[in-house]
Parts: C-alpha cells; structure tokens; sequence
C-alpha cells in the first residue's frame, strides 16, 4: 500500500460524499441506540450515548476522494467488532455497483491507521501471545495509515517492533537496546520471523499468487 497524500478539504457546496454516508448508517445500525449529528458535506458524527466516533471524507490534492478519516477516541468500533465489517465493507454492499467499487477504493483510516493495518496488527500480538507468555505488549508510540511502532517486552527486556502493510508483504522488524543480551536478541528475532511469515500468509498469500 503506498502512502496517498490526504488532505481535508472543507466544502461548501451541496455534494453529497455516498462512501461518508454508507459508512455513517453502517455505524449508526450497527450501534445499539447510535445517534448521528451532520455537522456539514464532509464530516459526520455518530453519537453513543457520551461518547463519539467522527468521520470526515478526505481528498488528495486534485480535490478527489481517497477514503474517510475516523476519529474513535473510546474504540467503539473495536468494542463492537465492526473492524473485520469495515475491512470488507464492499462485499456486503447490495445493488449499486457504482457504490460498491468506490467503497472497495475507499482508505478507511481510524486513529490514524488504516483499517487492514490494524487487523494485522491485532494478528501480531496474537502471534507474539502464541509463542510465549514472556511476550507483552506495551503501548504503540507512532501510527502513520499502513505502518506503526510500538514497545514489547520479552519478560525483563524491552524492544520496539515496526509493522509496516505493504500492498504484497507485511514487514515486522524490531530494535533493540544495546543492553539486550545476544541470545535473548537472537530468540526474538528468530520469533518475528515466525510472526512476519504467519501474517503474510494470512493477509497477502493470495496477492502473491494473483502476481505470480
């Protein structure tokens, strides 16, 4: 996936945006008593109860759209497991073919990572969780649509591990303190190798093939 220049545009003619309005009333059916206030063409919020999810359509520089920026401060759409909804959100599109091929192009971005980009990353910790309760998972520090940066440790030892979702391959790579010890070094990294070839195959065996 290559990094698109997005930027917000405010409009202030009538243009309805279909692909901001599908996945407004997506949200709004899927959340139990969800409100939606239109705040303009371009930025919606679905209301739960206090909390709020914010949708604005985002545009490259020729003013064209490119996907729809979510800002999900509480993970209500975690909570309510609609990422997977979300990911494959133009299969369940019904009769608008116009439609359905915008959603497909569609980026849909949530606190700054695009939707596959976090499915990937949940199968990460997942991964590191499978092969050793000596894993944990700290907090992510950086997030930039299709790549992020977080802090593990492995029991005592702490390492910052970069995820970045290519368009045919997921690469997972760590760092290290120069404190580290070299077995302990060689044991994670052996791991991440695991963990990069178990996500690839989830997310991108059939890319590759298509390509091939």
């Amino acid at each position: 996936m290559q990094d698109l220049p997005l930027q917000k545009i405010i409009t202030m003619n009538n243009t309805t945006y279909p692909v901001l309005e599908y996945i407004v009333n997506l949200l709004k059916n899927a959340i139990a008593d969800a409100k939606v206030e239109k705040q303009s063409n371009t930025v919606s919020v679905v209301k739960d109860g206090n909390d709020t999810i914010r949708l604005e359509q985002l545009f490259d520089n020729s003013g064209n759209s490119t996907g729809i920026a979510i800002t999900d401060k509480k993970d209500i759409i975690f909570s309510e497991d609609l990422l997977e909804t979300l990911d494959g959100i133009h299969e369940n599109a019904k009769g608008d073919a116009t439609l359905k091929v915008a959603l497909k192009n569609a980026i849909i971005i949530i606190n700054d990572l695009d939707v596959e980009t976090q499915l990937i990353f949940q199968s990460v910790k997942d991964c590191f969780d499978q092969l050793s309760n000596s894993y944990e998972f700290v907090k992510i520090t950086k997030k930039e649509v299709n790549k992020l940066k977080s802090q593990f440790k492995f029991g005592k030892h702490s390492f910052d591990l970069s995820v970045v979702n290519e368009s045919t391959e997921i690469f997972v790579t760590a760092e290290f303190a120069a404190a580290v010890d070299a077995p302990v070094k060689k044991t994670i990294e052996a791991d991440i190798s695991k963990v990069q070839n178990a996500i690839n195959k989830i997310f991108k065996d059939d890319l590759v093939l298509a390509k091939k």
